[in-house]
């Protein structure tokens, strides 16, 4: 039942989500990206201590969060930090999504890139509402947003550039 309703509710809500990222073979994790807080050295901001940061934080209030790329859903549930998280395997890569209010797929599911797989929360460790977004390779954490430029289109590049 449970099942249902988060299927039904993504429909509901999101009902041309594959054309609203224009079916390509990746997009953007949110409608527009706007960085709080980069991937890297950094001082954390809610224990004040020196930290490496293995993703970026995105502003976002209550939006829809979408898979970056065809995968599998490896992991959802909470974590003290992360809050509420949804790992995803795309072959070599898994991206992470945490912070979320609302978890919209369950481990096991196939998801396509643009699909939406949550909703923006401020869950776990935060200062306030955004999503924590990581790319893992081979165990070892790139920075997201080199990542999603290496592998988008041209148009696509543009757009993100223009925001």
């Amino acid at each position: 039942m449970i099942r249902l309703f988060f299927l039904v509710t993504q429909f509901l809500l999101f009902p041309i989500y594959a054309q609203g990222q224009n079916n390509s073979p990746i997009c953007l994790p949110l409608g527009q990206l706007y960085v709080n807080s980069p991937f890297g050295k950094r001082i954390h901001p809610v224990t004040g201590h020196p930290d490496f940061h293995r993703g970026v934080d995105l502003a976002a209030r209550y939006d829809p969060v979408f898979s970056i790329m065809d995968g599998k859903v490896s992991a959802t549930g909470y974590n003290p930090i992360l809050g509420n998280y949804v790992r995803i395997m795309h072959g070599q890569f898994q991206s992470v999504y945490g912070h979320l209010s609302y978890i919209l797929v369950l481990s096991g599911d196939e998801v396509i890139a643009g699909q939406p797989i949550g909703i923006t929360g401020a869950t776990g460790r935060v200062t306030g509402e955004h999503l924590h977004f990581s790319i893992k390779f081979r165990e070892r954490y790139l920075n997201p947003l080199f990542f999603l430029k290496t592998l988008m289109t041209s148009e696509q590049e543009t757009s993100v550039l223009n925001q």
